[in-house]
């Protein structure tokens, strides 16, 4: 054996574990594009505004530093900032609602409607007997419907990491932050 061998013990877990959560993130960033571009296409269009809040959110769970990928619905704030004004809860449309009554406010505060009268006097949208709708699971079942396509984008990025040579020198930033996929 060689004397004027010297061994020398770098710790880089750190910087692999960051690339490997970097590497996953944009794996997932690749799922949620296929599985978002296959529900708008799969959604009915009549006013567009369905269609606009679908997104998927890939982050790094902060308790576990697992990553997630998760796909649902813009909410009424996010929806107002693309500059869409009339919002109807998607949950309604994927979960379904009980058949319910839909009152104006002036009528369940005082009984009385502010509303002026027709030609044959009566009344529009005082109160109406909603029917309810059924749930139609939209989302559920597009993702466990794609599931392959989803993997398949995923694994693109995936076989990057048996490449990825870390340079002890080089530092990884890695923006954990929540990060909305369009």
């Amino acid at each position: 054996m060689n004397n004027n061998s010297k061994v020398e013990f770098i710790d880089t877990s750190k910087d692999v574990i960051n690339e490997m959560k970097n590497l996953s993130k944009q794996a997932l960033k690749a799922g949620g594009k296929v599985i978002t571009s296959i529900l708008r296409q799969d959604i009915a269009v009549r006013t567009g505004g369905l269609k606009k809040s679908i997104t998927a959110w890939a982050k790094i769970d902060k308790e576990t530093g697992q990553p997630v990928l998760e796909v649902g619905y813009r909410s009424k704030a996010q929806m107002l900032k693309r500059g869409v004004k009339f919002f109807v809860n998607p949950c309604w449309f994927e979960f379904g609602t009980k058949p319910h009554t839909i009152m104006t406010k002036s009528f369940k505060e005082n009984g009385k409607s502010n509303y002026e009268l027709s030609d044959h006097q009566n009344k529009y949208g005082v109160i109406v007997q909603h029917p309810g709708m059924q749930r139609k699971n939209l989302l559920r079942n597009t993702v466990f419907n794609n599931i392959a396509e989803i993997q398949k984008a995923e694994e693109e990025h995936l076989k990057r990491l048996a490449d990825v040579v870390i340079k002890t020198s080089g530092s990884i930033s890695l923006n954990e932050e929540e990060e909305e996929i369009d």
